[in-house]
């Protein structure tokens, strides 16, 4: 119950810290992945299924708010967790490099996904523009050090941390 109330936690840190990109960010028009990158940074930590079952919620929680293709998120999300499970014990996640790179390209690979969701399903491919797409990508990937250090420091409890070692939350 604790592992779930502390993913729960962070969770709710992570729609605040979306909220405020999209604030900060939207009359930019940048769309930043501050959900992708907290699901990224938990399925470092949890198991295969909590990683999952946390990627598909955030993106459900933007499909809440989006007007366009409802679950298109979730499910970009999850095929994005399946990519990085695949290559998650080829890399080492706690090192700055790799955590720009990996969370720059798979948000790149999150929004192509997102794109040809709605080719499928509307019929029309979602294009955010080059802007948000080129400077999204890449300040969701300078942006996630700091936020890998915000939760690994402050967010997750002991129990949480010691589950991080055997990667088993349910």
């Amino acid at each position: 119950m604790v592992k779930f109330l502390n993913a729960f936690i962070i969770f709710i840190a992570a729609t605040v810290i979306n909220w405020i990109g999209i604030e900060l960010f939207a009359p930019l028009d940048i769309n930043i992945g501050v959900m992708l990158a907290f699901s990224i940074i938990m399925a470092g930590i949890l198991s295969e299924a909590g990683g999952y079952t946390f990627a598909f919620m955030s993106g459900l929680f933007l499909d809440f708010f989006s007007d366009v293709l409802f679950g298109g998120y979730a499910l970009v999300f999850t095929l994005i967790m399946f990519v990085f499970y695949r290559i998650d014990d080829k890399i080492d996640f706690k090192v700055i490099g790799p955590q720009v790179v990996i969370t720059s390209a798979l948000n790149v690979l999150c929004v192509l996904l997102y794109g040809f969701c709605g080719l499928i399903f509307t019929g029309s491919f979602l294009w955010q523009g080059l802007k948000s797409f080129a400077a999204g990508s890449a300040l969701t990937g300078l942006f996630m050090p700091f936020i890998y250090i915000f939760v690994t420091k402050y967010l997750i409890f002991n129990v949480l941390k010691k589950n991080n070692e055997n990667k088993n939350l349910f």
